[in-house]
């Protein structure tokens, strides 16, 4: 049975972007986003390509664990578990599921499109308001991501406390799922997913969470199992200073800044004119996560200051500043290496560099990254 290969899907969506953008404005989100639905799915399947090995000398080695390379993918992009082996294959430093809640969860409907996402590849963004689709923990935590596991691509898990409890019973919910994901040997390490909305002026009421997350998991773990710390692009130096601080305090092993940003009005100068009118459309009716180049320089900012705050802190433990936003290119992964940034992830970048390079992208970035 002939099938597109993901590459090509690729392609013939940012051939059709001019006349798909002057379609009526709800019409555009619901193509882009069931489009995306669909090449998810066939990319998630397609393995006819070569192996990419990185080559020595770029391994990175954190947390007891190697990284063949310090670029990975973001959360979002796997949110089940899917895609393992074909992001090993291409030569990723690392692979991460979900974001997955203790519940199952649908994700997000309006105005009859599921799963809202549009892509403006013109100003190299994407806005998606999925509102956290997965199978949830009790299933996802016992499932086979892959079956042969490469040494250097170590398996990542994002988790976050689910929407859908009050406060004290979501931190229950969550914390069983923590449990759950340590008991699973496959799993390397968690990344949990904060954002900036929970955060009010000087930390808000992440620190006490924090503090329950120490108390009740991070001073009990039995193994080597590194939990990283993850805020949005939009919180603000003190709070990520007094946070950073806690962080640390608490028994976490790392924070990932730079997420996405809900900052529409700031983030609204740097859209193309013949995209302002979708971009205002999907952030009026949907709201939603902004990802993408954009970010870029405000996440470098914000891993610069986290650098330095842990700097001065100077931890007892190993601590690492991970990047998420905005990166696209070899030279944002070397202002990263150059800041002191452990690893990088991206999600926009990699597939605005897919449409160019389909599965070489990681061949061509890093080989560019590593030889200038």
């Amino acid at each position: 049975m002939f099938r597109l290969k993901p590459q090509t899907l690729s392609h013939l969506y940012y051939r059709l972007h001019p006349f798909i953008n002057i379609l009526p404005l709800r019409l555009q989100v619901k193509v882009a986003s069931a489009g995306r639905q669909a090449f998810m799915k066939c990319f998630s399947k397609y393995s006819d390509f070569p192996t990419y090995v990185s080559p020595a000398g770029q391994e990175k080695k954190l947390w007891g664990l190697t990284f063949r390379n310090s670029l990975f993918n973001s959360a979002g992009m796997f949110k089940n578990g899917e895609g393992y082996d074909i992001i090993a294959r291409m030569g990723a430093g690392a692979y991460l599921g979900g974001t997955s809640t203790a519940n199952p969860r649908l994700g997000n409907s309006k105005n009859n499109i599921n799963l809202p996402f549009i892509t403006l590849p013109d100003s190299q963004v994407s806005i998606n308001w999925l509102g956290l689709p997965n199978q949830g923990d009790e299933i996802l935590h016992q499932k086979i991501i892959t079956r042969q596991k490469e040494p250097t691509c170590p398996i990542g898990w994002s988790i976050m406390r689910s929407p859908d409890y009050n406060e004290e019973e979501g931190m229950q919910h969550l914390i069983n799922s923590l449990w759950l994901y340590h008991n699973n040997s496959t799993i390397d390490f968690l990344e949990l997913n904060e954002s900036c909305p929970n955060v009010k002026s000087g930390g808000g009421s992440i620190i006490p969470r924090l503090g329950i997350i120490s108390s009740q998991f991070l001073n009990h773990r039995s193994r080597r199992f590194p939990v990283i710390l993850k805020l949005s692009n939009d919180i603000d130096e003190q709070s990520l200073r007094i946070i950073i601080k806690e962080a640390i305090t608490c028994g976490f092993d790392g924070i990932n800044l730079g997420n996405t940003s809900t900052n529409y009005t700031e983030i609204r100068k740097f859209i193309k004119p013949k995209e302002l009118a979708v971009y205002n459309y999907f952030t009026a009716n949907f709201g939603g996560g902004i990802s993408g180049k954009v970010l870029n320089e405000n996440s470098l900012t914000l891993c610069r200051i986290a650098v330095d705050e842990i700097k001065k802190i100077q931890p007892a433990h190993e601590f690492h500043v991970i990047r998420s936003g905005g990166i696209s290119t070899w030279n944002d992964i070397k202002q990263s290496e150059e800041a002191g940034i452990a690893l990088n992830q991206w999600y926009t970048g990699f597939f605005d560099n897919f449409t160019k390079y389909g599965y070489n992208v990681y061949q061509k970035i890093l080989a560019e990254s590593f030889t200038h």
